[in-house]
């Protein structure tokens, strides 16, 4: 083969640059100084107490907002807004939108920056004591739909205080840790599996919308996160006691590598004939880990615990909740 009918290399282009250093520059662009600058010109930033950490990078706001799936009646309640990426863009879509902010400071700059928008209000109140369904009355609405980037050691709290009130509450969309969403998605017998997927799994339907990477906030967080929606369960998916079938849950996770016979003694006070009884009664074999068990499988124990402990068709027990 001659020179001339040798293919020709191209010649190498520039390096291309990582998705890291792609979505670092973007977050670098304009939103980043915007809210930097205006938030410097009041004297604010970002509270590290307060968890905060802004979303500056306004094709994802987009993203986030398309995802949430709002209609033109809905009534939406944002948590914590901070700099207000989210805020304008999901009045536009709403009927009227319910801003809450515990910082003092940037609820005086949201509502400064969202005056001329007519169907936002800012509210100073700490989410973990607001009343949705004030809200929902206030404004004729029969559901509300709530959004926020939410604080990652608040997160659980967070979910508490949404389930407390789930006939006011039809679907939430969040932003949470990355490793938080993975704990809610778990499957039975899975590292990830534990009270926290069966307290959510009681409560609501969850569906993983998209991923976050770090280098879309400011300040820029140590992991990523993933936007999780929640659709409210109007009831129940097992029949159960509630606070019984969470002390049994509880329970088995706080001494997960335990069998079930073990976790069952110590949370609801039984013997060993009594456990057995129990199980029996529940079709549940003592001899599995309690982190093997379905929200299903819990709920048969439950029912079929007698206020008194013991094995039988009915069930009681009083205990309180947590995640």
């Amino acid at each position: 083969m001659n020179d001339r009918e040798r293919p020709r290399r191209k010649a190498p282009g520039p390096p291309r640059a990582s998705a890291y250093v792609r979505e670092r520059a973007a977050a670098e662009g304009g939103e980043l100084v915007r809210v930097k600058r205006a938030l410097a010109e009041r004297g604010l930033a970002p509270r590290k107490r307060f968890g905060q950490n802004f979303l500056v990078r306004e094709d994802l706001a987009e993203r986030i907002v398309e995802h949430c799936r709002l209609r033109d009646d809905d009534v939406v309640v944002e948590i914590g807004p901070g700099a207000g990426a989210l805020t304008p863009r999901l009045a536009a879509r709403a009927r009227a939108l319910v801003a809450v902010e515990r910082d003092i400071g940037l609820a005086a700059y949201l509502r400064e920056e969202l005056a001329e928008i007519g169907t936002v209000e800012i509210v100073e109140a700490d989410f973990l004591e607001f009343d949705l369904s004030a809200v929902a009355r206030a404004h004729g609405a029969e559901r509300l739909v709530v959004v926020g980037n939410i604080p990652y050691n608040i997160t659980t709290p967070v979910l508490e205080r949404i389930f407390e009130q789930k006939a006011a509450v039809r679907s939430a969309v969040l932003l949470v840790q990355k490793e938080y969403a993975a704990r809610l998605a778990a499957a039975a017998g899975t590292p990830e599996y534990g009270s926290l997927t069966l307290f959510a799994r009681y409560h609501a339907l969850l569906e993983p919308l998209m991923g976050v990477r770090a280098a879309a906030f400011w300040p820029r967080p140590d992991v990523d996160s993933m936007l999780v929606r929640f659709f409210l369960r109007e009831q129940p998916p097992v029949e159960a006691d509630e606070a019984l079938l969470f002390r049994i849950i509880r329970g088995s996770f706080h001494m997960r590598r335990k069998m079930l016979s073990n976790t069952l003694q110590e949370s609801l006070g039984l013997d060993g004939e009594g456990v057995e009884r129990l199980c029996r009664a529940a079709g549940i074999d003592g001899r599995r880990r309690g982190e093997t068990l379905t929200l299903d499988e819990f709920a048969k124990l439950a029912r079929a615990v007698t206020p008194r402990g013991r094995a039988g068709p009915g069930h009681g027990g009083e205990s309180d909740h947590d995640a």
